[in-house]
């Protein structure tokens, strides 16, 4: 199984279960449902963001250092 099988298939079941976790928590006294959803995109987008800066990059074989 190839990793982008295994994230096709761990991605919307991570999702529904963060989606259905925040549904039941609209009330919470701290991070409510709708805060928490745009709290772990917000992580997932900076994690993104600090995976294309050059040091997390390969090294090209093309081009010397």
């Amino acid at each position: 199984m190839t990793g982008a099988s295994l994230f096709k298939a761990l991605g919307p079941a991570g999702g529904g279960s963060l989606f259905a976790w925040a549904q039941k928590h609209q009330d919470a006294s701290f991070l409510p449902g709708n805060q928490m959803v745009f709290f772990i995109l917000n992580a997932i987008v900076v994690v993104v963001i600090a995976m294309t800066f050059e040091p997390f990059l390969p090294r090209s074989t093309d081009r010397p250092n």
